[in-house]
């Protein structure tokens, strides 16, 4: 059995030329200079991701603990090439979007304190194109070409890479997974991994209600009081879907263990700019969350594909909160929401359909009001 005890961890270059800023690290002190795990340029090439055990990687090194059963850990970040980054995310897993929540991004030398969870995984990646990507962009929007062959030769050839863990001595640190993320299959219109794919997020008017309706034209009101009993307009109301939708009713057929699953959104909303630490920041911009597919369908479509969860359009949560910055930290509050999802098959213009279908996923608060669930986060970068 490998002892963990006093060794300082290596993340060690496999050949990337375009990395030459020498060795990151990883250090206990606010001033990075007790730092017992290293971090040097390395990559598995795009786009695995790997990802690793908190714990196991910084097991007996003296590190801090968080209270979400983390470690604390100040990263030592030197001058990077142009337009470079090293992108740091956690949690980690391969079957979320891009494959974790990012918590830094840095481009520019500094010693920044980050709180890590229970797993993790380090990028690196150059131009703004596959940093965008990666999901660096200053607003964390998820690229468009995310999942586009044209990408994954792009990056393969210049710069995203997901950097691996080993020893001094050389010896791999076993990650807990390695794999690629989620990626939509965009010529059929499929999943190509077992629980996700790529999402198109449909950009709508957000709504004022948090279980708001789908939208329909005044042509189709005018029919629908026409032809049905009450004159009302629901996701429940047939009549009113026949007219719009281009699928077959209730012909939704999940997959085996994916008839409702929760997972995160692709993208990352900034909700409190500039915040640095020790403090406890308000947050009172709403968050808007729109319904998800990787199907070219649109949400009539959907209600009437007939899924086993109620569907929104898109929900918008005006509740205030607060979120905890501690001392020596500084970024933006982030908010990545969740999503209700199903994976399976449907059938819509006379053929199947095959993918994923999401909708935002809302709780409700003691008082009885309703708001979107998710998690907050602190986005570092530099």
């Amino acid at each position: 059995m490998v002892q963990f005890n006093k060794l300082a961890v290596w993340l060690l270059a496999l050949a990337l030329p375009s990395v030459n800023a020498g060795t990151y690290k990883m250090c206990k002190d606010n001033t990075c200079n007790d730092c017992p795990v290293g971090i040097t340029n390395a990559g598995t090439g795009y786009p695995d991701c790997v990802t690793y055990d908190t714990e196991s990687v910084l097991f007996n090194q003296d590190f801090s603990g968080t209270p979400g059963g983390g470690w604390q850990t100040y990263i030592d970040i030197p001058k990077l090439d142009y337009q470079c980054r090293i992108i740091i995310k956690s949690p980690a897993n391969t079957d979320i979007a891009g494959c974790g929540y990012m918590i830094a991004s840095f481009s520019q030398p500094t010693c920044a304190v980050l709180n890590l969870e229970k797993t993790f995984m380090v990028q690196f990646c150059c131009g703004s194109g596959d940093c965008n990507a990666a999901g660096a962009s200053r607003l964390l929007k998820r690229s468009a070409k995310f999942g586009e062959s044209s990408l994954d030769i792009e990056a393969a050839a210049s710069g995203m890479y997901s950097l691996v863990l080993q020893y001094p001595n050389g010896t791999d640190i076993e990650p807990i997974r390695i794999g690629s993320p989620p990626v939509l299959s965009r010529d059929e219109g499929t999943l190509e991994t077992e629980k996700t794919g790529h999402i198109t997020e449909r950009a709508v008017s957000p709504s004022n209600s948090l279980d708001s309706k789908p939208t329909v034209d005044n042509k189709d009101n005018e029919d629908n009081k026409n032809n049905s009993n009450n004159g009302n307009n629901n996701h429940n109301n047939t009549t009113t879907l026949t007219t719009r939708s281009r699928c077959e009713a209730n012909s939704w057929k999940p997959n085996a263990g994916q008839d409702e699953y929760t997972r995160p959104a692709d993208n990352t909303q900034i909700v409190h700019p500039a915040v640095s630490g020790p403090g406890e920041f308000a947050i009172t911009q709403s968050r808007t969350q729109t319904f998800a597919t990787s199907m070219s369908i649109g949400f009539a479509d959907i209600l009437s594909l007939g899924v086993s969860f109620e569907m929104s359009e898109s929900v918008q949560d005006t509740h205030a909160t607060t979120f905890p910055v501690e001392a020596g930290q500084s970024g933006e509050i982030g908010f990545t929401s969740f999503l209700v999802c199903t994976a399976g098959t449907g059938r819509c213009d006379g053929g199947q359909v095959k993918g994923e279908i999401c909708t935002p996923k809302v709780r409700k608060a003691d008082d009885g009001s309703s708001y979107l669930d998710g998690i907050y986060s602190l986005v570092i970068h530099s």
